[in-house]
């Protein structure tokens, strides 16, 4: 697990400018589990668990073996995001830790659920 979280960190530490003219960009994607549960919150802080002034909005996917999901990021936010502690036998609300990572405007970048 702490391997798939360095590949993460990684990863993140790669982001590339985007070449097109649209916001902030995170891709998604799911290259072990058949499906997993994923939750994402967007905020302007750094508190993934927090609903305050900050907070912008939350959604869970489902995101199949190989598919990919892309996030757009408000300009100066934080992208957050866990998946099921064990997609292989998943449980209502037994999350992994959050992930996450700052974007700012023209750039983009690709993670590894």
């Amino acid at each position: 697990m702490q391997l798939r979280f360095g590949l993460i960190a990684t990863a993140l530490l790669a982001v590339a400018c985007s070449s097109g003219s649209g916001g902030p960009q995170l891709s998604l994607h799911n290259p072990v589990w058949e499906r997993v549960d994923v939750e994402i919150v967007l905020t302007h802080g750094s508190d993934c668990d927090g609903r305050g002034s900050n907070f912008i909005s939350s959604k869970e996917i489902v995101l199949r073996k190989d598919k990919s999901e892309a996030i757009d990021v408000p300009p100066d936010s934080t992208v957050c995001w866990r998946h099921n502690r064990n997609p292989n036998n998943p449980k209502p609300g037994d999350w992994t830790g959050w992930t996450r990572a700052t974007m700012y405007p023209g750039q983009s970048a690709d993670a590894d659920i």
